[in-house]
């Protein structure tokens, strides 16, 4: 991905000095009515000025932050107080990196400045510190009579909802997709004269989409349970090739994989790890699956394993390419270039790699080389 460099111009960059930032806020303070109409607000509510910084927070605000003081926050972008990853991942902090082009916030602050007027986006980010996702649905309106620019930031918690809406949404779109496939083979099944070759091929297929209804299942829960911190880690010795042989066999005979194939790459290193076979088979198995569903038709799917000594690379890769836009969003929950009811994989990839085996999650994608999503993880116990 090209690298990123804001002009030297751009008035992203600018930022009101430490004192400017203390008036303002002492301003709004010495409002007493202004203070008590925001501090009784339930929901979290912040001031901004020209420059996107925040000058005064509702104790809503600072409470969910876990804050004691105003001081703790003042002259920070909203970015930065939700200590959102990409906050720091540009040069001149919240609002100044390329993923913040298409960040929710940024779009509503900014058209709230360059309009006037209310704008309402929704927001959705990755904690810096916890890996934890977090989305808000996010208003900006102007402060009025304000002589400043100051406008109000409105910030609606809507992680759990969206969560819930999410899982749901894809749970039963997948599940119904597989168990609409057993019901057809046993309804084919039950017609009388079948030829005994064609049941034995259909007996085959439906012992398959059975196993995948359970495997569907279980990943649901399997999520969910990440999510909500209740997912256990049972580390056992597990050879690197039996999961890439599992993943193979699995997605080679899924109805996804019709129009293509699974190889895996002949130089896959055969090691034996001490981890929770179920999660990587999870993280492994997702990476496939989003090759097969990007690969063309009679296209190729590689896998394979790569031993870089600590730790091993768990690889697939595919001939098709991400978009440079939505390569910015490819690991956020609900983020899906497959439509709406998807967005779960990658997610779910870099929470179960990272947050609970401890290892890396990455991809590269160019037009020429095509697409590879990497899994590296520690040969030792997680």
């Amino acid at each position: 991905m090209a690298q990123f460099t804001l002009p030297a111009d751009d008035p992203l960059r600018l930022r009101d000095a430490r004192a400017d930032i203390e008036n303002q806020s002492k301003a709004i303070a010495d409002n007493q009515l202004l203070v008590g109409v925001l501090d009784s607000y339930p929901g979290l509510v912040a001031v901004l000025n020209r420059h996107r910084q925040i000058v005064f927070a509702n104790q809503a605000f600072l409470h969910f932050f876990g804050l004691e003081k105003p001081q703790d926050i003042l002259g920070k972008r909203p970015g930065e107080a939700l200590v959102c990853k990409n906050a720091v991942a540009g040069e001149f902090g919240c609002g100044t990196s390329m993923w913040c082009s298409s960040c929710g916030a940024s779009q509503a602050i900014l058209n709230c400045q360059e309009q006037g007027k209310e704008d309402v986006q929704e927001c959705s980010l990755t904690h810096a510190v916890t890996g934890q996702a977090l989305e808000f649905r996010v208003k900006a309106t102007p402060l009025p009579e304000s002589r400043e620019g100051l406008l109000l930031l409105y910030l609606s918690d809507i992680t759990d909802q969206q969560r819930r809406r999410a899982l749901e949404r894809i749970f039963f779109h997948d599940v119904m997709n597989t168990a609409g496939g057993v019901a057809g083979l046993s309804r084919v099944l039950g017609k009388e004269g079948l030829p005994a070759e064609r049941k034995g091929r259909l007996l085959a297929m439906l012992q398959q989409n059975a196993e995948r209804l359970v495997d569907e299942i279980a990943a649901q829960r399997q999520l969910t349970a990440a999510e909500n911190n209740d997912l256990v880690v049972a580390a056992k010795p597990y050879g690197t090739m039996e999961c890439l042989a599992w993943a193979a066999s699995f997605y080679s005979h899924s109805s996804l994989c019709a129009d293509c194939v699974v190889e895996i790459a002949p130089a896959s290193a055969d090691l034996v790890l001490v981890t929770d076979r179920h999660l990587v088979n999870r993280i492994v198995g997702n990476m496939v699956k989003n090759g097969v569903e990007a690969v063309a038709p009679q296209g190729a799917v590689r896998i394979g394993c790569t031993d870089h000594g600590e730790a091993v690379e768990f690889w697939v890769s595919n001939d098709g390419y991400i978009p440079a836009e939505n390569q910015l969003h490819i690991f956020q929950r609900s983020f899906s270039t497959k439509g709406a009811g998807r967005g779960l994989g990658t997610y779910s990839i870099k929470l179960l790699g990272e947050h609970y085996l401890s290892g890396r999650v990455s991809f590269r994608s160019d037009p020429e080389q095509g697409t590879t999503f990497s899994f590296f993880l520690s040969k030792g116990t997680v």
